[in-house]
């Protein structure tokens, strides 16, 4: 831009316009972007501008320089008379007292005149270096806002691809936990039918053996009550002789028990107790041996 210029000695930028800084030294694209390096930049060139602006003062219009005259001496006084004023010029003249006070006029209204346009031109160099400060100003500020709108937009980018994935990811999920769980309900299902086919075979068999139940209940309502004697029948007279033996043998095995219980809790004493043993194991050895002879003779009529 007109009057703007490039700092001497900038540690960021070169007098060619070149911008050296570590952000771009260190350049990587898997890490770096061009939002990062505008901020970056920003923050820099804010802190330290690299341009400074430069207006040339104005220089006011050339004035055509008055003839010089050599003034011995000049003095004005209220008086009526003035008084004389010995004046030269170059050629060695005397001005009168008015000639000279039009000439001392004329160079204060040329030294206002000078003054004026100094007065000016700072202050035109006061206005654009304010300008221009309100425009670094304004400039920094919408640099920052286009900065702030990129990141905002990059984010916003980022948030609604973020948001994305996540729904994918939730719905696959869902998906997956819903074929999960279709097949859980067929194997439950097929479950349930094992349990029920298994649940009306139970029933039948329930009720045949309920009516078995009922049928035998009535066949011995039927029957008239009897002694377990008369469900065992000997076949011949040695195996009645065979079943009265065995019963002997099993009751005189229970006396001695119980004979052995009655000394335990002394309820006979010993010498009682060593009689009746004696006595029923006599009785028991002799239907023991009976037994074995009946065996013997009955195995060897079937040899």
């Amino acid at each position: 831009a007109p009057g703007m210029y490039i700092k001497s000695d900038h540690p960021h930028v070169a007098s060619d316009g070149k911008v050296y800084m570590p952000y771009l030294s260190q350049w990587r694209p898997n890490t770096h972007n061009l939002v990062e390096l505008v901020v970056n930049m920003s923050s820099t060139f804010s802190a330290l501008p690299p341009v400074f602006a430069h207006t040339p003062a104005t220089q006011p219009p050339p004035v055509n320089p008055p003839p010089v005259y050599n003034v011995a001496s000049v003095s004005v006084t209220p008086s009526t008379t003035p008084p004389p004023i010995s004046a030269q010029t170059n050629a060695g003249q005397e001005l009168d007292p008015a000639t000279a006070e039009e000439i001392l006029r004329a160079e204060a209204e040329e030294a206002n005149r000078v003054a004026e346009a100094a007065r000016r031109a700072a202050q035109e160099e006061d206005r654009q270096r304010k300008a221009q400060e309100e425009w670094d100003a304004k400039n920094l500020a919408s640099t920052k806002e286009r900065v702030r709108r990129k990141v905002y937009a990059q984010l916003q980018e980022e948030s609604k691809e973020a948001k994305s994935i996540i729904e994918e990811d939730m719905q696959d999920q869902a998906r997956l936990e819903r074929s999960r769980l279709d097949e859980k309900i067929k194997a439950l299902e097929m479950q349930k039918r094992s349990l029920e086919g298994q649940l009306e075979t139970v029933q039948e068999k329930t009720e045949s053996i309920l009516e078995w139940l009922e049928d035998a209940a009535e066949s011995s309502a039927k029957q008239e009550t009897k002694s377990i004697d008369d469900y065992v029948v000997p076949v011949q007279p040695v195996h009645q002789q065979m079943l009265d033996l065995s019963v002997e043998n099993a009751s005189l095995t229970d006396a001695l028990y119980f004979l052995d219980r009655a000394l335990h809790k002394q309820t006979i004493d010993l010498s009682t107790h060593l009689r009746q043993v004696r006595k029923l194991s006599k009785r028991q050895f002799l239907a023991r041996a009976h037994l074995v002879k009946i065996a013997q003779t009955m195995a060897s009529g079937n040899t």
